[in-house]
Order: structure tokens, then C-alpha cells, then sequence
């Protein structure tokens, strides 16, 4: 294993303290912008009806509460609904067709409906169909100033082989799924400025979900190269930011399903606030966890199911070690541990359905952490983690896969830590505070401070979005 520890002098240690102080101000000029609908909408609705055709510009009353669906199937639309509510649904409550040229949809409120969906091509299983399908995707699809609560669906869904939409200064809330999704095939859209907030707790029953069936703010499924800046992820029932290839799951049971032929490679997430919640970001989130109610088409390399007797050793079933030392934690890996779950509480199991996932090349950047369980998680070769911010004493980052590493043979490779600032209450550096596994990585390039904490700002919290 080749690793590159860089003591830092003096004189260093000082300019970074000073680089320090001076980001925060900055992360939260990041933030100027207004999340969520521009228009304040007055207590008392009215129930209106929805224009006959939806075309060039189009104006919806801002008192008014439709409760039919919107389809936008023409290209030169900017659809402002002036803070005006779309409401009462279980489907989409906006629609945006593929094939289209500049849409703008502004200034809405949609509860408790299915979310807008900005709908993608389904192309035949080859490369030049594939590509052939993002170039007939919709172009220049802007979502902008959204309220979006309650949904009964993803609240932002931008479908498979979708290119270049943007998705801004918006609020995506209390959904019973994950707030936005970025589907299998779609590539370079921008995720930027907006609040995703306590998603995926609950089902469309109300019952809470619990250990694994909890879902993420954003999900990056097979999706590559896009740029997700400047949003705060807080409180979603499992994480902010979670990149999988999804297994080809329920393929024998849903005609609709294809296999993933991308990998979550290649994004760029900087600016962004992660806290209150288990995991910050997990990257390849599927490479550790247990499958076996996917229904997955992919063949799995591994010899399912497998026992986590190799793992465990002697130890208890669903014990874990303390913080520090730890060489394996199965609880968090797979998705069980749930603090904030009331029983019953999901079973832990003694053996898992394991296949492979794919999130490599991408960059984190400039991000703040804070009130998490692990700010970081990474299970795939070639990322990046450079100048964040982590605040508070927890688990900053965890580098390793144990399945992948020791059944496999293939640890995390190329992974570059360099430049992270940590306040840590109890005094402990960065890489005290992080966990790379014996044996899971190699090539893992660190520059990175490795004793002592810095002294503590004033200021010790992200100090971007809402408390």
C-alpha cells in the first residue's frame, strides 16, 4: 500500500487557519439565494381549472389550488405558476416530455402529489442507441424556485438518458421517497442551491421505514458528470447523497426494467451542507449492503449468499466495536443501524446477497459536515476528497469494502485525500476522526494534516441554510 503522509510546518499551519476563518463567510454567501417558491401564497385557496393549452409563457393565479396533473409537450415553455399550488394527486404532478427545447417551470408549490418528472427515452441495449436517446432528450429543462412537500413520489425525477437539466434554489421536503433522483444513462445535469429536507422516512402509508428500506435526499443511479453544488441535505431518513449502478433490480418481475450500463462516475458535489443525519454521502452505497429483495438481473461475482462469519469472528450478531478501532462494522455497512427507529427495528442478518457497485472518479469538494454518523463512505476506486469541512466529533470518512477486498481480492484504489479542515471538540485530527481499513485500499494518496486539532472558531456549525 503506498500512502503519502505530509506533515504540515509551521508556517503552513498558520496560512491554513487563516484559509479557515475566511471560508466560512464564504460558504455562506453560497447560500444567498432564496430556496423554494418566490410568490407567498395566501392562507385561503380557491379551486381553479388549468389552462386548456400549456404554451409559450404561461401564467397559473397565485391564489388558486389545481388539482389536476400538468403534461408540458411542446418545446419555448416557460410555465410560471406565481406561487400558485398543485395539490390533491397520487401521480405526477408535473410532467415535462422527452424531446423538447427550453422549458422553464418557476415559482410553484406541489403537495401531496407524485413530483414533476422530467421524462427520458427508453433506447435499445446498444451504444449508439444509447447515445442517440441523450441526444433526443429534452434540452434546457430549468426547474427553478419549487416547493415541493409531501410527495407521494420522488419529488424531482429526472428520468433515464436525460442531458443537461438544472434543478435550482428550490425545496424538495417530508416526501415518502427520495427528494431528487438522477436515473440510470442521464449525464451533466446540475443539481444547484436547494434544500432536501427529512425525504424518505415515511411510505405512502405512513408507516415508518426502518434499517435499509429508508431512503437518501439524492440518489446518483447510474447517473455521471453531473455538478451538484451548493444545497443543504438535512435530515433525510438515510443520507444526503448516495451514488449506486442500480442492480438491474426487479428485473423478472417489472417489464419496465433494463440493465444499468453506467456507473456513477465522474460527478463534481462541492459547496454542499450535510447534517442530521446517519451517512453524509456514500459512495458505490450498494457495494456492502444486502440485495436479496432487489430481485437483481446483474450476475453477482461473489458466491451468494455470503456469511459475515469472516466479518464477525466471535462476536455477538449485531454488536458493534466501539468508534475507535474498529476493523468492521456490519451494522452500519449494510444499512441497519437506525438510532431514531421505535421497534421493531429491522433484523440483522447472519449472511448477505452481495453484488458489485460502481461510483468511481468523482470529486468532493468544499463540502461542510456536521451532526452525522459518517460524514463520508467510499466503496469504489478514484474519488476524490479534498478541502471539506467537518464539524464535531464523528466518523469523518471511511475508506475500504470489506466484501470487496478480502472475497474479491480488489481493494479501494486511488483514492485522494488532501486539504480537509476538522473542529473536533475533543481535539482529534482529521484522519483521528477517520477510519481507513487495513487491507480494503491501496494506492491511496493523503496529504492531509495528521495530528492535533486546530483551534476552534467561534463559529463551529456550517453556517449555511436553515437551523
Amino acid at each position: 500500500m503506498t500512502e503519502r503522509w505530509t506533515l504540515l510546518q509551521s508556517a503552513w499551519v498558520a496560512s491554513l487557519i487563516l484559509a479557515v476563518v475566511t471560508f466560512l463567510p464564504a460558504m455562506t454567501g453560497a447560500f444567498a439565494a432564496s430556496y423554494g417558491a418566490l410568490t407567498e401564497a395566501p392562507q385561503d385557496l380557491r379551486d381553479c381549472e388549468l389552462p386548456a393549452d400549456i404554451s409559450g409563457t404561461t401564467l397559473l393565479e397565485t391564489g388558486c389550488r389545481y388539482t389536476r396533473s400538468i403534461t408540458i409537450s411542446a418545446s419555448d415553455v416557460v410555465l410560471d405558476c406565481q406561487g400558485a399550488t398543485i395539490t390533491g394527486m397520487h401521480r405526477r404532478g408535473i410532467v415535462i416530455r422527452p424531446g423538447l427545447k427550453s422549458v422553464t417551470v418557476r415559482d410553484c408549490r406541489l403537495h401531496d402529489t407524485g413530483g414533476i418528472l422530467i421524462e427520458g427515452q427508453t433506447p435499445e441495449d446498444d451504444p449508439q442507441s444509447r447515445e442517440a436517446a441523450r441526444v433526443g432528450s429534452s434540452q434546457g429543462v430549468v426547474l427553478e424556485h419549487l416547493t415541493i412537500t409531501n410527495s407521494f413520489m420522488t419529488g424531482i425525477f429526472v428520468d433515464h438518458y436525460v442531458v443537461g437539466a438544472v434543478i435550482r434554489n428550490s425545496i424538495v421536503a417530508d416526501g415518502h421517497h427520495v427528494g431528487i433522483y438522477l436515473e440510470h444513462g442521464s449525464q451533466k445535469n446540475t443539481v444547484s442551491g436547494n434544500l432536501v429536507r427529512n425525504n424518505g422516512l415515511f411510505t405512502n402509508f405512513g408507516i415508518r421505514r426502518i434499517g435499509p428500506t429508508r431512503r437518501e435526499g439524492l440518489s446518483v443511479d447510474g447517473s455521471a458528470f453531473n455538478l451538484i453544488e451548493n444545497n443543504v441535505f438535512d435530515g433525510n431518513a438515510f443520507g444526503g447523497i448516495f451514488h449506486y449502478k442500480n442492480c438491474w433490480e426487479f428485473h423478472t418481475t417489472n417489464s419496465q426494467s433494463c440493465p444499468r450500463l453506467q456507473g456513477s462516475d465522474g460527478n463534481v458535489i462541492r459547496g454542499n451542507v450535510f447534517r442530521n443525519m446517519d451517512i453524509g454521502i456514500w459512495v458505490a452505497s450498494r457495494q456492502s449492503r444486502d440485495l436479496v429483495m432487489w430481485d437483481c438481473g446483474d450476475k453477482s461475482p461473489y458466491e451468494n449468499p455470503v456469511s459475515l462469519e469472516l466479518m464477525m469472528g466471535e462476536r455477538e450478531w449485531g454488536q458493534s466495536d466501539g468508534f475507535q478501532g474498529y476493523h468492521f462494522n456490519p451494522e452500519q455497512i449494510a444499512g441497519f443501524v437506525d438510532k431514531r427507529a421505535l421497534s421493531p427495528r429491522w433484523p440483522f442478518p447472519t449472511k448477505l446477497h452481495l453484488y458489485e457497485d460502481f461510483a468511481k472518479d468523482n470529486i468532493y469538494e468544499d463540502n461542510c459536515f456536521e451532526w452525522l454518523e459518517t460524514g463520508i463512505r467510499i466503496e469504489d476506486d478514484g474519488n476524490a476528497v479534498t478541502g471539506n469541512r467537518f464539524i464535531g466529533d464523528f466518523e469523518y470518512l471511511y475508506l475500504g469494502s470489506p466484501f470487496r477486498a478480502r472475497f474479491l481480492n480488489r481493494p479501494i484504489k486511488n483514492t485522494v485525500i488532501s486539504g480537509n479542515h476538522s473542529f473536533s471538540p475533543s481535539g482529534r485530527s482529521f484522519l483521528e476522526n477517520s477510519f481507513l481499513a487495513e487491507g480494503e485500499h491501496i494506492d491511496t494518496v493523503i496529504e492531509q494534516q495528521g495530528f492535533g486539532n486546530f483551534s476552534m472558531p467561534k463559529r463551529t456549525t456550517c453556517s449555511a441554510g436553515p437551523s
